[in-house]
């Protein structure tokens, strides 16, 4: 009898050793998988769409993707979803703003320290200081847009997930020093109608063919002209809710460009830049460009080009510019929305500032042609939003300090607006 309880015993020690080795082994594996071991029942997009981002023949459209964020806002103390208003078509037009819990706690607090820094006129240059050492940056990913240009809008729900989930340095370090707000899609009305679209077109020869109708109901394409007059319901909410609320050092715009050249641009832009635009912002934004160019390229990234293709001349689609912060456009290139496509190597056409078939300063590792698919524009935007993401973590005070110097010049110049360089 005595026999039986100590091997009963036993039995009962080695189960509980083999329960806690097992749960280690698990934690570990989730530690090496870069998933926190408390995010583990936070559903993955694949778990939800049946799907994984980027899958070929594969769109989630904007109500399952606004679906998917509210389950994370549910399930995760990193997010919170707000509906910041209607669009043209009356869908929701959501925002989720994803930084760490303590921070996610003191978005009021956030939000009054941006707008003094903005408005150097109730801010002497001491408390400017303490606000720069303490407070977190503000940047905004505003994705798809142009509604064809599909990959950042599919993209979105993976970087919420990842923001949400991963005990990555990288990530930590963007959730303490940055509050990051997540657009999925700036157009909802015409995500849904090119997702239907694509559904109906796909396998067959018009799946290469433009839709026969503009995806914004009023203005097609030309939305991303209106930062000037805000003639449209989704301008005038980013403006008024996003905008004018938060006052975000960064915009990331996320697009997509033709087929047959780079892979992937992001800025500095080339000449001319608008002679409004600050220049230390435009210093900023090369800064910024070139941190990103030099994380994807030791990704192994191939086809980034900076410098190249884009200028930032026009007012009408940088409407951050001329409120303190900077428009980071990246453009990707595209498939047939979610349908793959095959560049020769000899059809590959640079315009603008490169080559892409020869290396150089601004394009140092060109991509060599082939096939190229939705998953390879969500992972090459992924990759772009999370490197200007810590590129911002790791110079938090030096963009904040910045945003405050360019806007105590503004204050102090005189003479009129320059609409008309000479």
């Amino acid at each position: 009898m005595k026999q039986n309880k100590i091997f009963g015993s036993l039995r009962v020690g080695s189960l509980r050793f083999a329960l806690l080795t097992s749960l280690l082994i698990a934690s570990l594996g989730l530690a090496r998988a870069g998933v926190s071991t408390d995010s583990k029942d936070i559903p993955s997009p694949k778990q939800v769409f049946g799907f994984a981002p980027g899958t070929e023949g594969k769109l989630a459209i904007y109500d399952d993707i606004v679906a998917y964020l509210e389950k994370l806002d549910r399930a995760s103390p990193k997010l919170m979803l707000q509906r910041l208003g209607k669009t043209t078509e009356n869908n929701d037009f959501v925002m989720a703003i994803i930084s760490s819990p303590e921070n996610l706690k003191n978005l009021s607090k956030i939000q009054k320290s941006q707008a003094l820094l903005a408005d150097p006129r109730h801010t002497s240059a001491a408390r400017a200081e303490q606000i720069i050492r303490t407070s977190p940056a503000v940047v905004l990913v505003n994705c798809s847009i142009h509604s064809t240009e599909v990959g950042p809008a599919q993209m979105a729900p993976q970087l919420a997930y990842e923001l949400c989930t991963s005990d990555e340095p990288r990530v930590q370090r963007i959730l303490q020093h940055t509050v990051v707000l997540l657009v999925p899609a700036h157009n909802p009305d015409g995500q849904k109608m090119i997702v239907n679209w694509y559904n109906k077109v796909k396998g067959t020869k018009y799946v290469s063919s433009p839709p026969p109708f503009l995806y914004q109901k009023y203005v097609g394409h030309d939305n991303n002209r209106d930062w000037f007059m805000f003639t449209q319901a989704e301008t005038r909410i980013t403006v008024e809710k996003i905008h004018n609320v938060w006052r975000p050092q960064i915009t990331v715009d996320m697009h997509q460009m033709g087929r047959n050249g780079a892979r992937l641009f992001v800025p500095p832009y080339i000449d001319p830049i608008e002679p409004n635009v600050d220049p230390i912002l435009v210093s900023q934004i090369a800064r910024a460009g070139t941190d990103v160019l030099a994380t994807l390229t030791a990704e192994g990234k191939t086809g980034v080009v900076m410098n190249a293709i884009f200028d930032a001349w026009t007012p009408a689609r940088a409407y951050p510019h001329y409120h303190h912060g900077v428009r980071f456009l990246t453009e990707t290139a595209s498939a047939n929305l979610a349908s793959p496509v095959n560049i020769k190597p000899e059809t590959l056409r640079g315009r603008f500032g490169y080559n892409p078939r020869k290396a150089s300063w601004n394009f140092p590792a060109p991509w060599k042609g082939g096939k190229w698919t939705l998953a390879d524009i969500v992972e090459y935007n992924r990759a772009a939003a999370l490197a200007i993401l810590d590129h911002m973590a790791r110079n938090r005070e030096a963009w904040l300090r910045s945003y405050y110097a360019v806007a105590r010049k503004a204050g102090r110049r005189c003479g009129p607006f320059d609409a008309y360089p000479r």
